[in-house]
């Protein structure tokens, strides 16, 4: 259920069904070597379209408007990545919640494939600011890092590492290229934060994790519609 590709009558009657809007959000930003630039939305889109395929509702275009990204300098400042200011982040994400909430939706999923602290914090800022500031429009909104589904299984979030390198074989596997990456450059001095993703990548434990993030998430959505809370 791909908003861009509904016919009104298609999205009305999915809306009636099943409430719920998803909107994955990331950034363009550089993944080292071997990954696309657009990881963080590509992972957060594909697990949401299996979440829908399992509890309904509707997925919308991924978002790419990164804040607190590697190319500030604090962080190495890698090139082709895009940053955003946090104004604009929270700007953007209220406006989409309360035209959300215009056309009907009950609950928001917003997953992070972005997934940065100070990022994280701004969309909750602006989720938080929306309940608050508009609580007539009852209109539920959950911020998740595409992580925090999982964290007992041992992903925690990385960068072009381990986890996210094995989320992208499985979901996008042409979109990663492990050849490409040499001793000099599989470390914090290519992009990569966490474990050396030549050593402990693989689509079959992206795979794995991708069910886990997707069935769990999938649960939630559907005890929501089923009694209204989590």
């Amino acid at each position: 259920m791909r908003y861009e590709e509904l016919l009104p009558a298609e999205f009305t009657a999915e809306l009636a069904r099943h409430p719920v809007a998803y909107l994955p959000w990331g950034a363009l930003e550089w993944h080292s070597y071997h990954m696309a630039l657009g990881n963080d939305a590509l992972k957060a889109h594909d697990l949401l379209m299996r979440t829908a395929a399992r509890a309904g509702g509707v997925v919308l275009p991924p978002v790419w408007c990164g804040f607190d990204t590697l190319k500030l300098p604090a962080h190495g400042g890698f090139p082709l990545t895009l940053e955003f200011r946090r104004e604009t982040v929270m700007q953007l994400l209220e406006e989409y919640l309360e035209q959300l909430s215009d056309i009907g939706f009950k609950l928001v999923v917003v997953l992070a494939g972005h997934y940065g602290p100070p990022h994280v914090a701004a969309l909750v800022e602006a989720a938080n600011r929306f309940t608050i500031l508009q609580p007539e429009r009852q209109t539920r909104v959950w911020i998740v890092p595409d992580y925090d589904m999982v964290t007992d299984l041992g992903y925690h979030g990385d960068h072009a590492a381990e986890w996210e390198t094995s989320i992208l074989m499985a979901l996008r596997p042409e979109l990663v290229h492990l050849d490409r990456l040499s001793d000099e450059t599989c470390d914090e001095r290519g992009g990569i934060l966490g474990p050396d993703p030549r050593a402990t990548a693989s689509a079959a434990k992206g795979e794995a994790i991708v069910e886990a993030i997707v069935a769990r998430l999938a649960a939630r959505v559907a005890n929501y519609l089923e009694v209204g809370h989590e």
